[in-house]
């Protein structure tokens, strides 16, 4: 009897200890949102298994509009040089909380979503950023003559009622980003961006660190519990920091944040700005990454570019030998201007640009990654 007793205990602990090793070893990640969509949870986590294959190319608007060009179904500048579509696209959500039809670069939200669908529909992945309007004046999110805007829209503020329908109106935007089979899209939304700048009514000079805090909170407890949004994943980008310590001094907690970004942009044409552009990307790398370990979250960089790209080798040259050194999820390279007004506003190169061989050369390495490299 006793010997049959030590065979069960045998049988019973080798039952218990048969989970696979590979679920052991590789426990599912979830997101802030508990709640969030399996294909959210999914996104999440294909995010971490692929940061050992490479970083995804980005890449602002592509599908909308590019160099000289507005609407063309299946074009990108992206493609055009290279053949194949970036692994990541990001969009503008600026307007769609006032109700208008289109966004600040006369997107109309309902060709975004149809081109937000095409991305998932390729195994692509979307990010999106918001340039909400300032909602004391009016104006535009770069109206940041005022110190209140902030302080205003905090519950018990002036402009809490009215921007919670503003938020009401993004999430709106999200829960109608819908799949073939009915699903919701998940996508990376990037708020309050360059916040640590004082370009934007959230910025640094705009509002105290508490405040901000407080403002990332409160929109994503709204999105999350109040408007039941569960396809989003959140990302904190600000432009430029010098240290962690100054990363972290808006930094709105681990539970309030899937992603950690940053910034960076060439400041001008010279040799003098490229270098610091340089120390500046590898600074700012060294800190989202070193973070991201400590913290279990996803690191990448939420914008970046030189504008015009004046430097043939930019992408080989400048851009690849730092970010190889680091685990980052993608790279985004703002957008490719259409606008007559704008014939230099681009940042990555379109046919027949000085730069677009070395584009080429860029996304052909083994560990820079396009939309064709991630359905593999």
């Amino acid at each position: 009897m006793k010997k049959n007793i030590v065979l069960m205990c045998v049988v019973l602990t080798s039952l218990l200890s048969c989970k696979p090793k590979s679920e052991e070893a590789n426990p599912q990640k979830l997101p802030i949102d508990k709640e969030a969509t399996a294909e959210t949870v999914k996104l999440y986590n294909t995010l971490f298994e692929r940061l050992d294959k490479g970083i995804m190319v980005a890449h602002q608007d592509a599908l909308a509009y590019g160099h000289s060009w507005y609407k063309e179904n299946g074009r990108s500048d992206v493609k055009d040089v290279t053949g194949d579509y970036p692994a990541v696209i990001g969009w503008e959500l600026g307007h769609v909380e006032i109700g208008a039809a289109f966004n600040l670069d006369s997107i109309y939200f309902s060709d975004m979503k149809r081109y937000i669908k095409e991305t998932h529909d390729r195994g692509g992945i979307t990010t999106v950023s918001w340039h909400g309007d300032n909602i004391v004046t009016g104006n535009t999110a770069w109206d940041c003559a005022q110190d209140s805007v902030v302080k205003s829209i905090l519950p018990g503020g002036s402009n809490h009622a009215k921007y919670m329908t503003w938020l009401d109106r993004v999430g709106d935007f999200f829960l109608d980003l819908k799949a073939s089979d009915g699903t919701q899209i998940p996508v990376v939304f990037r708020i309050y961006h360059e916040h640590t700048g004082a370009w934007f009514w959230w910025g640094s000079k705009q509002c105290t660190p508490d405040e901000y805090k407080q403002l990332w909170v409160m929109t994503v407890t709204h999105l999350r519990d109040k408007k039941n949004v569960h396809n989003l994943l959140y990302s904190y980008s600000p432009s430029e920091t010098k240290d962690e310590v100054e990363y972290l001094e808006r930094y709105p907690g681990d539970d309030y944040v899937d992603i950690v970004a940053f910034d960076s942009y060439v400041p001008g044409k010279t040799a003098k700005d490229i270098q610091y552009y340089k120390e500046a990307l590898e600074r700012n790398l060294n800190t989202v990454t070193t973070y991201a370990a400590k913290a279990d979250k996803i690191a990448t960089i939420g914008e970046t570019g030189m504008e015009s790209i004046p430097d043939s080798t930019y992408f080989t040259q400048v851009v690849y030998p730092i970010i190889s050194k680091y685990r980052i999820s993608w790279i985004l390279f703002w957008r490719n201007a259409w606008e007559k007004d704008k014939p230099n506003h681009f940042y990555v190169p379109f046919e027949g640009h000085p730069a677009a061989n070395d584009f080429r050369e860029f996304v052909a390495k083994p560990n820079i990654l396009m939309n064709n490299d991630i359905q593999k």
